[in-house]
This record gives C-alpha cells, structure tokens and sequence, in this order.
C-alpha cells in the first residue's frame, strides 16, 4: 500500500470500546493512512505526545460509549493549551440521546473540530472527508453548518404558557 498521510487515531479517557477503532483504523488504511492507533481510553497526555512525536496530517477521535462529547471537549481544549494544532474529526456516539446529535455537533465545531461525523450517514460523510483530504488537505475541509434545533436557538421567541 502507498502511504499518502500519516493519522493519530485515538478514543476518549473514557470510552473502553476496541471496534470502532479496528475498524476506523482499516477504513483509513484503505484510504492511504499510515495509522498509529492509540487504543481504548486514551489519556490526554498520549494523545499530544503521539501528535508531538509523529507530526500527523489528522487526528481521528471515536468514541461509542454515549458519553464521548465531554471527553472531546477536554482533549481539545488539551491540546491546544500544549500549542499542538492538527485537523481534527471525530465521531461516533457522543451522547446518549440522538436529539443531543445537532447541538454537539454544533458546539464541537465552534471549538475547532474540523468536522464531527454523527447519524446515520456519519461513515459515507467521513469517506468523503477523507477524498477531499486527500486531494486538498484536511485543514482546507469547511464543514457543512451545524443545525440549530428550533428548541436550542437562542433568537427563538419566548413563549407564555397558560
């Protein structure tokens, strides 16, 4: 296989699932990743120190335990105090309600996730991330707008209730 860009493929300190990472990590290889897979509940530091020392083209973060959306938060924020600046995406099941999907997408985005693959359609859309990364670079990616749910927007008109 021709290696074309070098990946970090890491999981949240909290989510102990092995699958998605196999996986992702063979759908990046097909796609011409060298990945250096961190494993399951990958603490904070491994993560900066595998981007300090393998200078990746992307960071890919999964998490399927419902509970990922902290965890991605906190790395982020990790991240860039330690100045390490990588197009980043994750997926997978961030919250434990599907409802939650537009608003953690939307406020992943604007703390600079690059893009977040949620739903039904996450894999298709993440396979297209990965052609357009390919042929223009992951940092020149701009994300299809998050949604705002009618009952997140914050211009929505205040209601009486009687």
């Amino acid at each position: 296989m021709n290696t074309r860009f070098r990946c970090v493929l890491s999981t949240v300190e909290s989510d102990s699932h092995l699958w998605n990472l196999v996986y992702l990590q063979k759908l990046l290889e097909e796609h011409g990743a060298s990945v250096h897979n961190l494993g399951t509940c990958t603490p904070v530091g491994t993560v900066a120190d595998a981007i300090r020392a393998d200078r990746p083209d992307l960071l890919v973060v999964s998490s399927v335990n419902g509970h990922g959306f902290h965890g991605a938060q906190v790395l982020l924020n990790a991240l860039r105090e330690r100045g390490l600046e990588v197009p980043c995406a994750i997926g997978g099941k961030l919250t434990t309600a599907v409802s939650d999907d537009d608003r953690v997408r939307r406020e992943l985005l604007a703390l600079g996730y690059t893009d977040v693959f949620l739903g039904e359609d996450a894999i298709e859309r993440f396979r297209g991330f990965l052609r357009f990364g390919l042929a223009q670079g992951f940092s020149a990616w701009r994300a299809d707008p998050a949604l705002i749910s009618p009952w997140d927007s914050a211009q929505a008109e205040p209601r009486e209730v009687s």
